[in-house]
């Protein structure tokens, strides 16, 4: 399994559905977010493929409590031996090896027929706050709540703007809006926030990396969630 460069210093690591990303920073990697409970073998194999070790990884930055992003983050914390940076909201979660919340709305609604089980309980070692700069070369966080509450966007200062959307939002056909959120309008008005920044690429969990001109390709996508104006101007209105 090797990791495919996407940006300097930074490698995306697809895990069959989902896709987890090493940031270089300094001497070492911060491993944004953790696949599912199967991934971290593969997750472990691209590392040696940049020619780094497990123990390589300084911190583990979750943009969410979901299974998709946590499953595997036990155990890259035995593997590794780093300490995890997530939003309080989902931290709580994570603490008590919860895999999300009911979705209220949507196909999400389905899911949450089905409750999923618990996971382990994770030692959230570092709470983040929104605009907080992370110890790893400027990586910024942005809290964007919608998919989830604690959802955190990442935003690294190199090569004109590196954004980590986690599930924000997906890029399968084209950007949208992830397929199930525990608020939609929330979702929404965090899209507006991450398109209202500049920066050159955005990596997705879900779906193909931008490398190029993304924080246009975002501002596109608000305009076409933008509900049609069914308001025309009165008579005379000048």
């Amino acid at each position: 399994m090797k990791a495919k460069k996407v940006a300097r210093g930074v490698w995306q690591v697809g895990l069959r559905g989902v896709n987890v990303f090493l940031i270089e920073a300094g001497d070492g990697l911060v491993l944004v977010d953790a696949g599912l409970r199967h991934s971290p073998p593969r997750i472990t194999e691209a590392i040696y493929s940049l020619g780094r070790l497990p123990q390589d990884v300084v911190a583990i930055v979750v943009t969410h409590a979901h299974r998709d992003h946590v499953g595997g983050l036990a155990e890259m914390m035995r593997r590794t031996g780093a300490e995890v940076w997530m939003h309080p909201a989902d931290a709580a979660l994570a603490r008590d090896g919860l895999y999300g919340r009911p979705f209220p709305h949507g196909l999400g609604r389905i899911f949450s027929l089905w409750p999923a089980p618990k996971g382990d309980s994770i030692a959230v070692a570092h709470e983040v706050s929104d605009g907080e700069v992370l110890p790893f070369d400027g990586l910024r966080a942005l809290h964007t709540p919608g998919h989830t509450a604690g959802h955190l966007a990442l935003l690294l200062p190199r090569e004109s703007g590196v954004l980590f959307v986690g599930d924000a939002a997906t890029n399968l056909r084209r950007p949208g809006l992830s397929f199930v959120n525990e608020d939609v309008a929330e979702g929404r008005r965090s899209l507006e926030r991450l398109a209202a920044l500049e920066f050159e690429a955005a990596c997705f969990a879900h779906g193909r990396t931008i490398r190029h001109g993304a924080s246009s390709a975002f501002r596109e996508l608000v305009r076409r969630l933008e509900p049609p104006n069914s308001e025309s101007p009165a008579a005379g209105d000048g």
